[in-house]
Formats: structure tokens, C-alpha cells, sequence
């Protein structure tokens, strides 16, 4: 559809009329035919519109599905992101655990080398004594019932002794044990933690490469579709100023037929007068002759009435400056035509400190003047020269003081500004050899035709 439309502005744009309203069809029916040709591909245009319109209000219907799709999945994000500091401080606060359970080991540890080496010499001096035989003889070798009873006394406390740091032995031990279980159930969970992050961190990282696909998709179609219908609005604005400049070459050729008319009617009226008049004339000459014997001389005979010259309208184009076009600024040139840091370029830049004015660089019609979020305040104008139609583009500007209609080359349009997609006070300054094309095709290099 897109090719169509270009096609469509081409033939529009090449019918045979200049841009300021001036024809060059030989007759009235010739321009007549060339309007509803217009009013044709106007038809066609409109109805492109309108299906663009109804794309465009389909497509922000998904994209409002899309941004709560968007809105939820935010909210998972945020979820996911809160789950996964609560495992990290879970984390944390067992890897503390880990460190003090590990601090408990150690001393379980000395303890029960400690006990060990006192009971490894307690066995060493049982048996060098003669093991429990040895006990006996304490207690035979008593002098009386209350030494027996001492002793007695004195090889249960060390029987006991022996006895406790044995239980005490096993205790720790199965401290021990339990304790590094313990650890070793801190080091599962601490696994199964840490695979549960990882997990967490996967499924968020898809979360976020779903989103960043949907709003890459969401802004290239918002992108598209925008350009797509500025292109069409382009276009239609084009073949209604050519339509009014047939409507106004059709009203002057019905004007300079009507004066024909009236001029030829006027003659003709003038002649018949004429030749009444001279015929009246002859009738009383003749009468005066038959009454008289001398003979008249013979009447002359009236001179056709004059035809009143019709003058030429002129169509010289208006006193050129030195080139197709002059330079729409006073300023700086600060950036070329092609490929630099932010993508193709397809125009210069030319800025100033000063909101200097921004003039026509060519005769011409303006074609669009408008808001846009790329170009900011921006003018389209058409221009038609030497049979080649061209079309330049003025962006950014602060205000603009033309909406439509012709313009004559050096005519102020606006002003320098830094409006839409602009970093610095200056002017995008665009030549198009052809019409205006949302890939740009037909964009050259401005310094071609003017002097930076």
C-alpha cells in the first residue's frame, strides 16, 4: 500500500501544473480531467487513511493488553526480586550458623582430646599397677574399720571419677556427631538455597528478555504505524494543494473564456452596429442620388471591427538568488549528510545560539506543517523545478509562521529552536529529490545545492 501511495504522489506531483497555481493545460476540459484524476487518488488516499486509523486504533487496543501484560509481569518481577533478597539474607544467617556450629566442633573437639589423654593415663597406671587387683590391696592394706572405710571411700570416688569422664566422653562424642549432622543438613539446605537463587535469577532474567522483546516489538509497531499515517496525511496534503491549484486554474480559465466571450460578443455587436450604420448610409446616399442628376461617388465600405488582443499570462519562475536553493539559516554547520553516532543522517544541521529565522530554501507550497515527535515544529515544502519536483524538510524549529500555501524562496517560515528529538538549538535541514518517503529514499546530500 505503501509503494502505491508514493506512486500515487509521484503522478500527483508530475500532472503538469506548477506549485503556485499557474496551468499549463491547453483547455478547460483538459483541467477538468486533471482535477477528477486528483479528486480520484484523493478518494483512494482517504479511504487508506481511514483503514490506517482503524490499524492504529487496533493496534493501541494491544498495545493496552500488552502494557497490563507488562503491568503483571512487573509484579512477578518485583515478587522474584523480593524472594530472592529474603534467600540471600536466609542464606546469610546460615552460613553464621555454619561458622558458630563449626566454633562448637573445635571445642568439642579439645574437650575430648583433653579426656582422652587423661583416661589413656589412668588405663597406662592401672595397668602398670596391676589393674583392679590393685584396688584390693588398698583396701586390705586398712589398719582399722575406719581406715577401711576411707579407703573404701576414696576407690568409689575414683571408680566414679573414671565412670563420669567416660559418660562424658560419650556425650561429647554424640555431640559431636549430632553437631556435625547438623552441619552437614545446613550444607543441603544451603545447596538447595543457592539452586533455588539460581533458579529464581533464570526465571527472572527470561522475565525481563520477555519484557525487553515486548516493548521492542510494541515501540517498532507504535513507530511504523505513526510514520505510515504521516506519510498518508503527507500525501493527501500534496494533492489538495494541487487540487486548488487546478480549482484556481480552472476559475481563471472560465474567466478568461467568459471575458473572450464578452469580447467577442462586444465585437460582433460593435460590427453589426457598424454595418447597420453603413448600410443606412448607402440607403440615404442611394435616395439622394436618385434624386440628384450628379453621380455620387461610391460608398466605401466599413472596416471590420478590430479584434481586441488578448494579452499571455506569465509563468516566469520568481528572480532566482545564485542556485536551486540558498541556504534556509544563518549558523554553524555542525553535522553532515550520512552515517554518524546516531544512525543514518539524513539531512544537515545547522545551529545557532540565536533563534535566528529559518527561510524557504525554493519557490514552493507548503505541503505539512505540524507537530511531530521525531522533527519536533516542522515544515514540509514541495517544489516544483525544471520538471523535477523536490521537497525539503526544516525541523526543530520554535515556532512556525506558515501553515500552508505558497511560499516564495527566502520567505520566512519560523524560527531556530530545539524541539523533539533535539539536543542543541539548531535546524535539521533535509533536500528530497522526489517526494518525501518514510524510508527516505529520495533524500540527497544538501550540499549539493547550497553553500555550508
Amino acid at each position: 500500500m505503501k509503494k502505491k501511495s508514493y506512486v500515487a504522489l509521484a503522478v500527483a506531483a508530475s500532472i503538469g501544473f506548477s506549485f503556485t497555481g499557474g496551468a499549463s493545460a491547453e483547455s478547460l476540459s483538459d483541467l477538468q480531467k486533471r482535477q477528477q484524476q486528483i479528486q480520484s487518488e484523493k478518494s483512494g488516499i482517504e479511504q487508506n487513511i481511514n483503514e490506517k486509523e482503524k490499524a492504529i486504533s487496533n493496534l493501541q487496543q494491544q498495545q493496552d493488553s500488552v502494557n497490563a501484560e507488562i503491568r503483571k509481569l512487573d509484579g512477578a518481577i518485583t515478587d522474584s526480586e523480593s524472594k530472592i533478597r529474603a534467600k540471600q539474607q536466609e542464606i546469610a544467617d546460615t552460613r553464621a550458623e555454619i561458622e558458630r556450629l563449626r566454633a562448637e566442633i573445635e571445642e568439642l573437639k579439645i574437650r575430648i582430646a583433653e579426656r582422652t589423654e587423661v583416661l589413656e593415663d589412668r588405663a597406662r597406671s592401672i595397668q602398670q599397677s596391676g589393674g583392679s587387683a590393685s584396688y584390693m590391696e588398698v583396701l586390705l592394706g586398712a589398719e582399722s574399720f575406719s581406715d577401711f572405710v576411707s579407703r573404701a571411700t576414696a576407690v568409689t570416688t575414683l571408680v566414679n571419677a573414671d565412670k563420669e569422664i567416660l559418660q562424658e566422653q560419650e556425650r561429647d562424642k554424640k555431640q559431636l556427631e549430632a553437631s556435625e549432622q547438623k552441619v552437614k543438613e545446613k550444607l543441603a539446605s544451603l545447596e538447595d538455597m543457592l539452586k533455588d537463587l539460581q533458579e529464581m535469577k533464570a526465571k527472572l532474567e527470561k522475565q525481563r528478555a520477555a519484557k525487553n522483546n515486548v516493548m521492542k516489538g510494541l515501540v517498532a509497531d507504535e513507530h511504523e504505524a505513526h510514520e505510515q499515517k504521516l506519510s498518508l496525511e503527507e500525501e493527501q496534503s500534496l494533492l489538495s494543494s494541487q487540487e486548488a491549484s487546478i480549482q484556481a486554474a480552472i476559475k481563471a480559465e472560465q474567466t478568461r473564456i467568459a471575458e473572450q466571450k464578452r469580447l467577442a460578443e462586444a465585437a460582433a455587436k460593435k460590427k453589426a452596429e457598424q454595418e447597420a450604420a453603413a448600410a443606412k448610409a448607402a440607403a440615404s446616399k442611394a435616395a439622394a442620388v436618385s434624386s440628384s442628376p450628379a453621380p455620387s461617388a461610391p460608398a466605401e465600405k466599413a472596416a471590420p471591427a478590430a479584434q481586441p488582443k488578448q494579452e499571455a499570462r506569465s509563468t516566469a519562475a520568481p528572480a532566482d538568488t545564485g542556485g536551486m536553493f540558498m541556504r534556509p539559516a544563518q549558523g554553524t554547520f555542525t553535522s553532515g549528510f550520512g552515517q554518524r553516532s546516531l544512525g543514518d543522517h539524513k539531512g544537515v544541521d545547522i545551529a545557532n545560539s540565536e533563534s535566528v529565522p529559518i527561510v524557504a530554501a525554493a519557490d514552493g507550497v507548503v505541503s505539512r506543517s505540524y507537530y511531530s515527535d521525531s522533527y519536533g515544529n516542522a515544515i514540509f515544502i514541495s517544489h516544483s523545478i525544471n520538471g523535477q519536483v523536490y521537497t525539503t524538510v526544516y525541523g526543530h524549529m520554535s515556532e512556525r509562521v506558515v501553515q500552508g500555501g505558497s511560499v516564495s524562496k527566502g520567505q520566512v517560515i519560523g524560527y531556530m529552536g530545539n524541539t523533539g528529538r533535539s539536543y542543541g538549538q539548531h535546524l535539521h535541514f533535509e533536500i528530497h529529490k522526489g517526494p518525501w518517503t518514510l524510508g527516505k529514499e529520495n533524500a540527497v546530500d544538501p550540499a549539493q545545492y547550497i553553500d555550508l
